[in-house]
């Protein structure tokens, strides 16, 4: 396949002219940010009814493999059962116990320590292990409740709600990301949670810009060029920014140097450059020529989450003997504790409810598309932030289709 020299000859065309270049934008108000009755409706209306991306298939590749989520109050269980990837609600049909802790592992049965229940890799239960029940009782009916799960390039995604809108919609001009950085392919060569003493969307704005990088990121300012930077006007639920990386280096890492191949498709034009492209409303993507980041925020409360992130590599060079991501790794892992000091200390400052929004510049356009977003997704008559949402006019647009393609699903 011919490579493009662009991502912009693969995407909608990008308007020079936006009514955001012309003022800029405002942040929301203190309850917006950190307010219960804010976060009770981004866990309703967002985290309990959109699809969500939970993980990557690299991590589930052989049967009985298995990772969980917590997602609010609710643990979610994927596992790779006889017909594929699918997740379950992560608690025995019994009494409720959680069923798995362990973040990811290898299991071909899970038992409840409580009472001994035994569910297969496929979420039927096996065994009552002596609990004595009569006539009233159908074991085929007491399996593991499955969650709505579909792939799509190699991102796992789940919906705890039955009006979930159309995956596909929501997932817009993403796929031509995905399919340039090869995304279904790569292998996750480590994964890192991080716990967080902010609100969620702090984080998210956190990731999505860079006029932060000379001041706070030295190293990351070192490889990459903040003022060779621009922002996506993208199509679907997504948001996205481009930065370049400087002449003298060729990877976004410590060392800023990798002999690592490119990957083929990536355009001629991308591979000094990284492509940050979050699908909303938590998965942030760094697209490199020569690796690929996963950076998931998770709520937990309205002033604590956590993050979790995968660095990705691709097969070819994972497979080799020299293989090493150490220089990667040792970049953004001191860069993530960089940014949640800055977070946890800007939701501290934004808790203060005499706080009032500030100016957002040029350069924190998705700041604005997240926070736009997220308004339109919680909005009601009574929502304090109703009045200063507007149009969502950015491309991070909801779609509202029923159902789900069935292109990629995962069985049920």
């Amino acid at each position: 396949m011919t490579r493009a020299s662009s991502m912009f000859d693969l995407i909608s065309d990008q308007g020079e002219e936006r009514p955001y270049f012309e003022t800029g934008g405002i942040g929301r108000s203190h309850g917006f940010y950190t307010g219960e009755e804010q976060y009770r409706r981004e866990m309703s209306r967002i985290y309990g009814r959109r699809w969500l991306p939970v993980d990557h298939v690299s991590r589930l590749k052989d049967k009985g493999a298995y990772t969980t989520l917590n997602i609010g109050t609710g643990s979610v269980l994927i596992i790779h059962g006889d017909d594929g990837i699918q997740a379950y609600h992560n608690y025995c049909r019994h009494r409720g116990y959680k069923l798995v802790e362990e973040a990811a592992g290898k299991r071909q049965s899970l038992v409840c320590l409580y009472h001994c229940w035994v569910y297969d890799r496929n979420g039927k239960l096996k065994s009552l292990n002596g609990t004595y029940f009569d006539h009233f009782f159908e074991k085929e009916k007491n399996g593991l409740l499955p969650v709505r799960t579909e792939i799509r390039f190699g991102v796992v995604f789940i919906a705890l709600s039955d009006d979930a809108p159309d995956l596909d919609a929501s997932l817009g001009e993403f796929g031509e990301f995905a399919r340039v950085y090869e995304l279904a392919d790569l292998e996750c060569a480590e994964a890192k949670d991080y716990p967080v003493a902010s609100n969620w969307k702090l984080v998210a704005h956190n990731v999505n810009e860079s006029l932060h990088f000379p001041t706070a990121h030295k190293d990351l300012h070192r490889i990459t060029d903040f003022d060779d930077a621009g922002t996506y006007d993208l199509k679907g639920d997504i948001v996205g920014a481009w930065q370049g990386i400087r002449n003298a280096y060729n990877s976004v890492s410590m060392t800023g140097r990798s002999g690592r191949t490119p990957m083929e498709l990536v355009p001629e034009a991308d591979r000094q450059k990284i492509n940050w492209i979050t699908i909303l409303p938590n998965l942030l993507f760094g697209f490199t020529a020569d690796y690929v980041m996963m950076q998931w925020v998770w709520p937990e409360s309205p002033g604590t989450c956590f993050v979790r992130h995968f660095w990705l590599f691709h097969p070819s060079e994972t497979a080799k003997s020299d293989f090493s991501h150490e220089a990667v790794f040792a970049l953004w892992d001191k860069a993530n504790y960089e940014d949640w000091e800055m977070c946890e200390r800007t939701h501290r400052g934004l808790s203060n409810p005499l706080w009032t929004p500030g100016q957002l510049s040029l350069d924190e356009e998705v700041v604005s598309q997240i926070d736009s977003w997220v308004v339109a997704e919680t909005a009601d008559a009574q929502s304090p932030d109703t009045a200063e949402a507007g149009p969502v006019t950015n491309g991070a647009n909801g779609a509202n289709g029923a159902g789900t393609s069935e292109t990629g699903k995962a069985a049920e």
